[in-house]
């Protein structure tokens, strides 16, 4: 292997790095489609032109998938490191934000692709690929252990800190501390072309540049996925001949163009000057990260400022918010954050834990913590692989304290970090993270051995695209995308529905989705009102605070108890009401929960309790996952009633297990499943999140005591 440097001094440089991932979780056959319509080619493509010199970027979950099944694939991207064509880039081995998970274990994920770099690649790794973009200025501190001399950002990192668009070529340094790391800015005119324009447009480009600032560089950094797996790009890449035509433009400029790698550039050119950038990300994801509305805002201002033609000298003064905006935005999100910052400090107390911290480290992959153009938040299984990992790295861990005998513990403390305590129900077979703060519900009901979050499911919002409904076929006319010679849209700017009829999924929950949440229903509340939800509520017990009285564990069970002094808010009320509700965790796989409702207003009217349970087995169309009621099976895919049911179970024959639900007495029971309306790659599309699944007491009116329970127990 040549380790000479090839950078051309005296020419234009233009400096590649693609970067390809897969996430954790992601279905087999997706990586498939993946590797071949997209990996290998480009792979092939390169191999065929050994003038054209690149970094390249395999994220860990992509090359272990590739090791196991294209070594091939791997092997050929290894010859052409080998030949000094191809400089591998390191980083977190699972995709992690480096900025938003614990030091120790940034360095850990760090090491790991260190590591495989050189034995898979037999090259020494000299710069990283930072998971998207998302930049911190304590990174280069932070990292410095590592001993990574370069990475990318994108040019609006650069303009943030006050730079112009003269300063988007060669590199610059930043440091923390007195650690140095070298930036190098991705322009966004070479994101926006290439692939998606004629390459005539990116080598213009470049040669404008090159007139304009003599001999430098010009990076891109971005996807490898643009290059076949982005709607509409395999026929334009590969059919249509896009890349074979881009590489050999490029060597028609071979008078004043060449292509490097980042290193090597870096060993022939000093760095173009200073830059401290602040918190950032690319423009897009700094727009998502804010709330929905605001997010519409700035999208409108920045059409705006593009049409006044006014938009290029005001960029450096426009952003949206920060990736952290997304633990705010989503709960979820942040219920896995914090949880896998939970695990990480056990993971971190223990002894020998290697297992434990390699499911840690694949519970960090960043895609399912947030949400924009792609699916991420909302892809169920990529939620679940996140809850799978954290389950499995902490069964580990009570598996080496407890052993194999029975235990139960309860812990108190402020899980998810919002001043609120909530309590921690574990054993062998299951956990609970009850939140006493917020209605005593139940965000976390994990099955150990299944290494399943039965309580992962998804509330209903209000996202910015959801606008694009209301005249979606106006939007579909101004966005079809032209596959012509002259180029095809990129996903930022088509607009694509998978269905019609999108814009009657349009539902929003006025709150937060979870289990065990309880409401008071007025007399004509029904189903298809409670769907919406407008249904007339009379209690505020769903969000409203309760008081942990009480909360312990003793031998195999573990517990706590809340109480709420509330009131029903019935017309001539509110009516003095207060409610006691506890859990039981064990013994064994078994979970309750009991009520005790006081009223002491004799004028109390009557009003209906019901237990909302939001569940999911990531599919409603699977049949082999259903609730059966006296031997008949009840589908996940629609709305129905049932009455009088004391005990159902909810299966997952797919998956191997079921979970049996019983009542104290006997209910009504409304199952409707939880669907959102949202973008991804491929356009808008209606996704299943979940099920609600209500049982509903009739409470007789004047003053008294009413006592409920309802229970799981998993088999």
């Amino acid at each position: 292997m040549s380790d000479a440097p090839t950078a051309q001094s005296g020419k234009m440089n233009l400096l590649m790095v693609l970067h390809a991932h897969q996430p954790v979780g992601n279905f087999p056959w997706v990586l498939a489609k993946a590797v071949a319509e997209c990996y290998q080619p480009v792979v092939q493509a390169l191999a065929a032109y050994p003038e054209i010199r690149c970094g390249l970027h395999f994220s860990g979950p992509l090359l272990q998938y590739m090791l196991a099944n294209n070594r091939d694939l791997v092997e050929t991207v290894a010859g052409l490191v080998d030949r000094g064509q191809v400089e591998m880039l390191s980083g977190g081995f699972y995709e992690p934000l480096l900025a938003s998970i614990p030091a120790r274990d940034a360095l850990d994920q760090m090491a790991m692709m260190n590591q495989a770099t050189r034995q898979i690649f037999n090259q020494e790794p000299k710069g990283f690929w930072l998971a998207e973009r998302i930049w911190e200025p304590s990174l280069p501190a932070k990292l410095a252990p590592a001993g990574l001399g370069y990475t990318l950002v994108d040019d609006t990192h650069f303009y943030y800190a006050g730079l112009a668009a003269k300063d988007m070529f060669g590199y610059h340094l930043t440091e923390r501390e007195g650690h140095t790391l070298a930036l190098f800015p991705t322009n966004k005119e070479l994101r926006y072309t290439i692939p998606f324009q004629e390459p005539a447009r990116t080598v213009d480009f470049l040669g404008r540049a090159y007139a304009a600032h003599g001999p430098t560089c010009a990076t891109y950094g971005d996807d490898m996925e643009k290059f076949g797996l982005w709607p509409e790009t395999w026929e334009w890449v590969f059919g249509k001949g896009w890349l074979v035509k881009f590489f050999e433009k490029i060597l028609e400029a071979s008078d004043w163009l060449s292509t490097t790698t980042p290193s090597d550039f870096m060993a022939t050119h000093p760095a173009s000057g200073r830059v401290y950038p602040p918190t950032a990300s690319y423009e897009e994801m700094l727009t998502w990260a804010l709330p929905a509305e605001a997010s519409a805002e700035l999208e409108d201002i920045i059409h705006e400022l593009q049409e006044e033609g006014r938009f290029e000298k005001m960029r450096r003064f426009l952003r949206g918010g920060q990736w952290d905006n997304f633990l705010i935005k989503y709960r979820e999100s942040n219920l896995m954050h914090k949880r896998m910052l939970w695990v990480s400090d056990k993971v971190a107390a223990a002894g020998d834990k290697d297992q434990a911290r390699d499911h840690l480290m694949q519970a960090q992959c960043n895609c399912a913590y947030w949400h924009g153009l792609f699916g991420g938040l909302y892809l169920g299984h990529l939620r679940q692989a996140v809850h799978e990992h954290l389950i499995a790295a902490e069964d580990i861990l009570d598996r080496q304290e407890h052993g194999e005998r029975p235990w139960a513990a309860c812990a108190v403390a402020d899980l998810d970090r919002d001043s609120n305590d909530e309590v921690v129900l574990s054993g062998p077979a299951l956990d609970a993270v009850v939140h006493p703060a917020y209605g005593g519900s139940i965000s976390v009901l994990d099955l150990r051995a299944q290494r399943f979050n039965l309580a992962d499911t998804l509330t209903r919002r209000f996202e910015a695209y959801h606008q694009k409904l209301v005249q979606a076929a106006e939007a579909q006319e101004e966005a079809a995308p032209a596959c012509e010679a002259e180029g095809v849209a990129s996903i930022h700017d088509r607009v694509a529905f998978k269905e019609e009829g999108l814009e009657n999924y349009l539902i929003y929950d006025w709150y937060d989705r979870a289990c065990f949440q309880d409401h008071l229903l007025a007399p004509k509340a029904d189903l298809e009102k409670f769907q919406k939800p407008d249904y007339g509520e009379w209690g505020d017990l769903v969000t409203g605070r309760y008081a942990l009285v009480e909360s312990g564990a003793h031998g195999e069970e573990a517990w706590c108890r809340l109480k709420r002094a509330s009131n029903l808010f019935a017309p001539g009320g509110p009516y003095p009401l207060t409610v006691a509700k506890g859990f039981d965790l064990g013994p064994g796989p078994r979970l309750a929960a009991s009520y005790r409702l006081t009223t002491s207003d004799p004028a109390t009217p009557a009003f209906r309790l019901a237990v909302e349970l939001n569940f999911t087995l990531l599919s409603a169309s699977d049949p082999g996952k259903h609730l059966v009621y006296e031997g008949h099976t009840h589908s996940l895919d629609h709305a129905w009633e049932l009455a009088g049911v004391g005990e159902m179970s909810l299966v997952n024959a797919t998956d191997r297990f079921s979970l049996r639900l019983f009542t104290g007495k006997a209910a009504t029971v409304w199952h409707f499943p939880v669907e959102t309306v949202s973008n991804s790659e491929s356009g808008l599309e209606r996704t299943y999140q979940g099920s609600s699944l209500t049982f509903i007491w009739e409470v007789p009116g004047g003053a008294g005591k009413w006592e409920f329970q309802l229970a799981m127990e998993l088999s």
